[in-house]
Formats: structure tokens, sequence, C-alpha cells
């Protein structure tokens, strides 16, 4: 499980990450990726990077395998849990761009600058279901994209095919597919921000009882339909604040008030399912900040220029 959150400040800067929540912890690291660095295929001519990449994510077999990852030019993308929609092709189509599904991250933040752009090269898009080698399974992902103008969601589903839709909210959660969670959203229109006013029923004055009765029903449970309204509730009505550092405590303010508590929660083999880290990309200043369910403390790390063009990848 997972949620993904994008929003931009009142210069328009983008802040772009998510919160892991899975049932283990990976050995995730933050990983750069400099430009000219080797960038293998399954089904496409293996090449070198063209920009450089930072995100979250763990090195398989050399591979920078990111859970988001964002480029020099401030364009991100995170792939979060899809489980029973998502569906791969089989094998390569003829004519089509065949990736194996992990390799969209890097494929994305290494050819393209703009979620425009993106959209058109996902015309010609098949994903196939080909793991990254035998020790990891095909993980069933759905991807939100975004850079400073907008974002979008990509789904591969058994329903649907691949299909893309436009995320004006700037949030992503988990399964069922996001057109089901946009209808969803309008089960909550009533909320608001403002308290509720003084009733007057059959003649009973009815006072509302402390502050925030506006938004009462406002879902506070971990399943993705309710992580999905909560944080478009949050993401729309936070105010518009000043400066990184403000935006930053803004980010991780939504997605700390969404994140999975470990010992709330046991999946059905019976293990813990927490948020292992919350990670936030400021594309202003290229810098990718994070903190974990073990320690708190706020860590950054900079695209700059020694590490953008270094031969090797540089792991925090």
């Amino acid at each position: 499980m997972c949620t993904g959150l994008r929003f931009t400040d009142d210069q328009g800067n983008l802040y772009f990450g998510r919160n892991l929540d899975v049932a283990q912890d990976y050995g995730e690291k933050v990983i750069i990726t400099p430009r000219n660095y080797p960038l293998p295929y399954k089904f496409l001519q293996d090449t070198k990077t063209k920009k450089a990449v930072i995100g979250m994510g763990i090195v398989v077999d050399g591979y920078p395998s990111y859970f988001d990852c964002y480029n020099e030019d401030g364009l991100g993308i995170a792939g979060l849990n899809f489980p029973h929609f998502a569906q791969f092709s089989s094998g390569p189509v003829e004519g089509k761009t065949n990736l194996a599904s992990y390799e969209i991250m890097l494929w994305v933040t290494e050819n393209f600058s703009t979620v425009e752009e993106v959209k058109k090269a996902l015309k010609n898009l098949n994903l196939v279901n080909e793991a990254i080698n035998s020790s990891f399974p095909v993980a069933p992902l759905h991807w939100i994209i975004s850079d400073q103008n907008e974002a979008i969601v990509v789904e591969d589903s058994k329903q649907y095919g691949l299909k893309v839709f436009e995320d004006k909210l700037g949030v992503l959660t988990n399964s069922p597919d996001f057109n089901w969670h946009l209808t969803n959203l309008g089960n909550y229109t009533g909320l608001n921000v403002h308290d509720a006013s003084v009733e007057n029923l059959n003649g009973q004055t009815v006072t509302p009882l402390g502050v925030g009765t506006g938004s009462l029903g406002l879902p506070g449970d971990s399943i993705p339909a309710d992580r999905f309204v909560k944080a478009a509730y949050l993401n729309a009505n936070y105010p518009v604040v000043t400066g990184e550092k403000a935006n930053v405590a803004k980010f991780f303010n939504i997605l700390k008030s969404i994140a999975m508590i470990k010992g709330s929660i046991e999946n059905t083999n019976d293990q813990a399912e927490y948020t292992v880290y919350t990670g936030c990309y400021s594309a202003k200043t290229k810098t990718y900040y994070c903190n974990y369910e073990n320690d708190f403390e706020l860590k950054k790390y900079q695209l700059d220029e020694p590490k953008m063009t270094s031969s090797n990848l540089t792991i925090g």
C-alpha cells in the first residue's frame, strides 16, 4: 500500500513524493543515477542515461530500481501497489515500445522533461510482465507522473488495458482503479473546513461539540479508498505557504497524517504493514527529503553537478 502526493507552491514550484507502505524494509536508500550511466533494457536497445535522476530504491545487479524518482528537469514518477487490477502483456508486441513493467520508471525520467511529452509516448507503450531477475516477482503497480504543470496516472489493468488519467487532485493510492476513486470522492462532497452551525430541531437547540465538525466523516483508516479521500481533502484545503522549508513541512504534515502506523495493521500473511519511509522532491532546488519509520530526522540529498556527472551511482 502507498500514498502519492504532489502540489505546487505560490511560485509554481513542484513538491512531489510518496509514502511507501509495505510489510518489510527492503534496505532502500536514496540513489543518484548520473548521466551516461549504462542502462540495460529487456526489449529495447541498451543505452546510457541522458539525465541525472534521484530517488529512493534498491540496486539490483547494478540497476537502480526506484520506488520513486525525479530527473534534473523536474519530472518525477512514483510506482504504487495496484493488486488485483494490474495486468501486463505476456510478451513484446511488434511496432510498440516494449518495456518490462519495472523499466518504466527510468524510461520516463531518462527520455522526457514534461508530462506532455510522456503522454505522447505512452500512446505506443506496451508493458510486459517481465521481472528484473528470478529473485523478484513482477510488482503489480500503477504510476503517478508529474511535472510542475500537471500530473497523470498510468494504469495497465485487466478491465481497461493501458489507460492514462489526468490527476488534478495530485493524489494516488492503491486499488481499485483511479476512475473508481474519483467516483467514490463524490460521497464526500459535504465535507467542509468550517465548523457546523447551531441548529434548531423542532424547537430544540443543538450545538456542535468541539471544532472540526465540518469535516465530520473524513476517513481516518488505512484502506486505499479512505487514504485517497483524506489525502485529496487535505491537499485541496491546506493553505498555500511560501518558501521551501514551509512547503516541505506542508508535504510531510499531509502524508504523515495518512501514514500507516506499525502495529495498527496486519495483512493476510500476519505481517505488519506500515509506512517505511516518506519522501519528497523539491524540483526547484533538486533536493530529495526523506525520513523513516524508525528515524524521523529529516534527511536531504541534492542533485548537484559532481553527482550528476559522476561515473558511478551515489547511494545515500
